[in-house]
C-alpha cells in the first residue's frame, strides 16, 4: 500500500471528462448524494455570510458556487484548465484561479475557511497540499477536507469500474479514516464525520435521509465521503 503522503501526480485526471462532469448532478442519484454531502459539509464548515473562502480543487465550481450563493466571497483554485473553463462559463461570482494545490499562488493567512472536496485523492502529495491550505488560512479560521472513503462500498465500486474502463478514479487513491485523521491531526484536534450511506447503485435511495441519520450515529467509518475539520488557533 502506498503511503498517503507521496504518490504519482494525477491532478489532470478529470481533463478529459470536464464537459460531462456536471451531468452526474442531474441524475436522481447524483442529486440525492449532492444533497447529503452538502448537508454535512455545511454543518461542519459552518460558513457565515461575508467570509472569505478558498476552495482547493474546485473543479467545475459546483461547491464554490453554492457557497457564493450564500453570500460568501469565494476563490476557486484548480490545476485542470478544462475543468476551470466549465467553472468560468457559469459566471464570475467566484474568482477562478488556475494553480497547483500543493503550491497555492495566494498570500498566506488570507481566508476564514479553506475547503477541499474530493481533491486530495488526486494530488501528488497529500501532506504538501494540506500544509499549503493551512498556510492560506488565517488564525481563527477553519480547514475542512472531504475525501472519498476507502472503506465505503462506493470506493469498491469505483475500483471495480476503473479496472474495466479508464476513468478519473483510475488515478485516485482513496483514503481510510485513520489516514485522514493522521493528515489533519498534525495540525490540531480533528472533528470528523461521514456521509452517504446509500449504495453506489442507488440501493436505499428512497430511505436516504433515514439511513443518513442512522449512519452518522452508528457507522461513522463507512460513509462514502469522510469530512474532517481543524481550527487554526494561532
Amino acid at each position: 500500500m502506498e503511503a498517503p503522503g507521496e504518490r504519482p501526480p494525477s491532478e489532470h485526471a478529470f481533463d478529459a471528462v470536464a464537459a460531462l462532469y456536471d451531468g452526474w448532478f442531474d441524475t436522481p442519484l447524483g442529486q440525492t448524494v449532492d444533497a447529503l454531502e452538502k448537508d454535512l459539509l455545511l454543518a461542519i464548515a459552518a460558513p457565515r455570510a461575508g467570509e472569505r473562502v478558498l476552495e482547493v480543487g474546485t473543479g467545475t465550481g459546483h461547491f464554490a458556487l453554492d457557497l457564493a450563493r450564500r453570500s460568501l466571497n469565494v476563490v476557486g483554485v484548480d490545476l485542470s484548465a478544462p475543468m476551470l473553463a466549465v467553472a468560468r462559463s457559469k459566471g464570475s461570482v467566484v474568482f477562478w484561479l488556475r494553480g497547483d494545490a500543493g503550491s497555492l499562488p495566494l498570500r498566506p493567512a488570507a481566508f476564514d475557511l479553506v475547503l477541499s472536496v474530493t481533491a486530495l485523492e488526486f494530488v501528488a502529495s497529500t501532506e504538501r497540499t494540506i500544509d499549503a491550505m493551512w498556510r492560506a488560512l488565517r488564525p481563527g479560521g477553519r480547514l475542512v477536507v472531504g475525501v472519498l472513503n476507502a472503506l465505503s462500498p462506493w470506493a469498491w465500486a469505483r475500483r471495480r469500474e476503473s479496472r474495466r474502463l479508464k476513468t478519473p478514479f483510475s488515478h485516485a487513491r482513496f483514503l481510510y479514516p485513520w489516514e485522514l485523521l493522521r493528515l489533519l491531526g498534525r495540525l490540531g484536534p480533528v472533528t470528523w464525520r461521514s456521509t452517504v450511506f446509500i449504495g453506489p447503485g442507488g440501493g436505499g435511495m428512497r430511505w436516504a435521509w433515514g439511513l443518513e441519520r442512522a449512519g452518522r450515529r452508528l457507522l461513522r467509518p463507512f460513509g462514502a465521503l469522510l469530512v474532517g475539520r481543524v481550527d487554526k488557533c494561532t
